[in-house]
């Protein structure tokens, strides 16, 4: 008999009260034009919707040029010169390109002092200001564009009792005011110490502006329960991860992935987007929902898709993907890892151990682009190479699909501009522009 270590995650799912709401008004709309009209329609669907083109127009990267090359593309923002702004994950650091990609200087690096990082940070770029956040570092870094310190600081989070640790609400979007919107960024255990909230418990937590030095500013508003990501109750935990001893070494098993609402933060709220796993071949739904901090519904908008099977072609992909620690392998991504020499046999083993639903989560990743649109990734024919996304636009609705790269990863777009992160057949990543045909700016 094989020995299994089990652990648990935290994570969350389903609608709130608050999206229910929203959603039973759209229906209860969408069923009253039925009633009044001859022909009636229902949420759009995505085989309906336009179709845009992704045009590659540069390249930035290299196999051995160390000022072009990248290990791992974190965060990226552009300037109002078109400059860009990328963080080399590996070092981890600040680069910066012209519009042309030419590369231009970098600044940053490990450490604890002034202007390092100890760790990958959030960037962005506010007029003259470039700012990195360390939420787990608890500290906020102003430089200017040239890469001159302005000023650091440290965070005064803001806890959040929970029934297996504390939540806190950390700075995660910066105002053109210079202000930051604060928004539930993380948890850490209490490993068994009591909190006095009950899983019972609604939780409420303050989405609050924190000034630019760090400290907390006004509240907008209180949000009655964490993000589902950060938190849900026993009754919503997903199974518990299994894992294989093979080979002296431990290996997780690749398993469907919890189906849970996410988050995003607004200036003034935050977008809840919610999918439902499929149970059968009909159309399934994509459901969005935009929340002002106070509770009250801006929009909820459905998407309809065609759920798409997992094959056996799909599993095997999965396993072999697990195996090497490969990226869409359901579990530990190990970038730069040596592939075990045995990976074809502990795929065997772990598909063997696979246990997956029929039908695959219509909605595989959602993206927030930097003009305040909303990206969708659905799930797609592995064998195909290429991915479906929805781009919705700011009030939510969906203006057409695009066609990526499976391996392509949005770091930055607005109008009709997109900046990826694309490794090659080498797994070397490199930065893609692509112009979206179709698109309006």
């Amino acid at each position: 008999m094989k020995d299994r270590a089990r652990t648990r995650t935290l994570g969350g799912g389903g609608l709130s009260a608050t999206h229910r709401r929203g959603w039973i008004a759209l229906l209860a709309a969408v069923v009253a034009s039925a009633c009044s009209s001859p022909a009636p329609s229902g949420p759009p669907t995505v085989a309906d919707l336009p179709t845009f083109e992704a045009v590659e127009e540069m390249r930035i990267g290299a196999l051995e040029d160390a000022d072009q090359g990248f290990s791992r593309i974190g965060g990226v923002d552009v300037d109002r010169d078109g400059r860009l702004f990328v963080v080399e994950a590996g070092v981890p650091e600040i680069r910066v390109f012209t519009a042309e990609g030419e590369f231009s200087h970098r600044f940053g690096g490990r450490g604890q002092g002034p202007a390092e990082f100890e760790s990958s940070p959030q960037i962005g770029v506010k007029g003259d200001t470039v700012w990195a956040v360390q939420s787990f570092r608890n500290r906020i870094q102003l430089f200017d564009r040239s890469g001159t310190l302005i000023s650091t600081a440290s965070i005064d989070r803001i806890p959040v009792p929970l029934p297996q640790g504390i939540g806190f609400v950390v700075p995660r979007r910066m105002r053109a005011d210079g202000r930051w919107v604060g928004f539930f960024g993380m948890v850490s255990s209490s490993r068994g110490e009591a909190t006095g909230v009950e899983p019972t418990d609604s939780i409420p937590w303050p989405m609050t502006l924190f000034n630019s030095d760090g400290s907390v500013g006004d509240t907008l508003g209180w949000i009655s329960k964490p993000p589902p990501t950060m938190w849900r109750p026993p009754s919503q935990e997903p199974p518990i991860p299994e894992y294989l001893e093979l080979g002296g070494r431990r290996h997780a098993v690749p398993q469907a992935r919890p189906q849970m609402e996410r988050w995003y933060p607004t200036d003034d709220g935050y977008i809840a987007v919610d999918a439902p796993r499929p149970t059968s071949g009909e159309a399934g739904a994509i459901f969005v929902h935009r929340i002002l901090a106070g509770g009250d519904t801006v929009f909820s908008q459905a998407v309809n898709y065609s759920p798409v099977p997992f094959t056996d072609a799909d599993l095997d992909s999965i396993a072999a993907r697990a195996a090497r620690g490969g990226p869409g392998g359901f579990g530990p991504y190990r970038p730069g890892a040596s592939v075990p020499d045995d990976w074809e046999v502990i795929a065997a083993r772990l598909r063997a151990e696979m246990a997956f639903p029929p039908w695959q989560d219509g909605l595989t990743q959602t993206w927030p682009a930097n003009d305040d649109r909303l990206w969708l990734r659905l799930a797609n024919d592995r064998q195909t190479g290429r991915t479906d996304w929805v781009i919705l636009d700011a009030n939510g609705f969906p203006a057409g699909r695009l066609s990526l790269p499976e391996t392509a990863q949005p770091r930055w777009a607005s109008g009709d501009v997109l900046w990826a992160a694309e490794p090659d057949q080498l797994e070397v990543p490199w930065l893609v522009r692509y112009r979206i045909s179709g698109l309006t700016p």
